[in-house]
């Protein structure tokens, strides 16, 4: 992992990442429902993909996962079947179109199985206690004023009120960010078996203010050394490595 050494002052300062490790590892790409037809369009996805390869690549030992936040948008006051249908056909038709575009490309990305497809309850699936954390997660919530006044700010910035659909959804999509980025949760993985030790978060903008909070605390003190990318979030729009340890939340904008 290369990118320009920061000093102390140079707080909320991010730079591209030059070359990726070669290794065996992940790219997670989420994907949010909101945005499958404008800036995370399948399209657009392929920009991202051939944006990375191969000019960051420095062996063919990558692989792309891309996982649908459709399970989290139902902290909605929308009935469960019109946002099930709604949801499942957007994520078929959205898969079926990236996936058209990799075959119709198969010079630049030959190792087809290399790319996986989830949907976010999966990832529930892939941990033995979120119930047990993401309740764990919400009182400290309750009892962290500077947590909630970063939810408050998050909210404000979408213009959502803050109610306890929204305030959930934060916390939920912050706290399965943290646990995929300290390689917690298995993912199937067809291409390197599981034998990953780097995994980079991507998606089209920067992390919230409610993800950052909560991977500097690091409430259940995770920790993956082996993964230079543990603390970190890389934003497509930007095409900047977000390293959180280097996040001063006071002065931090998300757009």
């Amino acid at each position: 992992m290369t990118w320009k050494k920061q000093t102390s002052w140079e707080k909320n300062v991010f730079f591209d990442i030059n070359k990726f490790p070669a290794e065996k590892w992940l790219l997670l790409f989420t994907l949010s429902m909101s945005n499958l037809n404008t800036k995370q369009s399948p399209q657009k996805c392929l920009e991202a993909i051939k944006y990375f390869s191969p000019g960051k690549i420095s062996k063919p030992l990558i692989w792309l996962n891309f996982i649908y936040s459709d399970f989290l948008y139902l902290y909605s006051n929308k009935s469960a079947p019109e946002l099930k249908d709604s949801f499942m056909h957007q994520v078929i038709n959205h898969k079926n179109a990236v996936q058209k575009l990799l075959e119709k490309h198969d010079m630049d990305f030959q190792i087809q199985h290399a790319f996986n497809y989830m949907v976010w309850n999966q990832l529930y699936v892939g941990t033995r206690d979120f119930q047990e954390l993401f309740n764990k997660i919400k009182k400290i919530y309750q009892e962290d004023k500077l947590f909630q006044r970063y939810v408050k700010e998050d909210c404000e910035l979408f213009n959502k009120d803050m109610e306890e659909n929204q305030i959930n959804f934060f916390l939920e999509e912050s706290l399965m960010t943290y646990l995929l980025q300290k390689n917690y949760v298995k993912l199937p993985n067809d291409f390197i078996e599981n034998n990953q030790k780097w995994i980079l978060l991507c998606y089209t903008g920067r992390p919230v203010k409610t993800m950052v909070y909560l991977a500097q605390l690091n409430p259940f003190k995770l920790d993956r050394p082996e993964n230079k990318y543990q603390n970190c979030f890389y934003d497509l729009e930007s095409k900047k490595l977000i390293n959180y340890d280097n996040v001063d939340l006071e002065s931090y904008s998300v757009r």
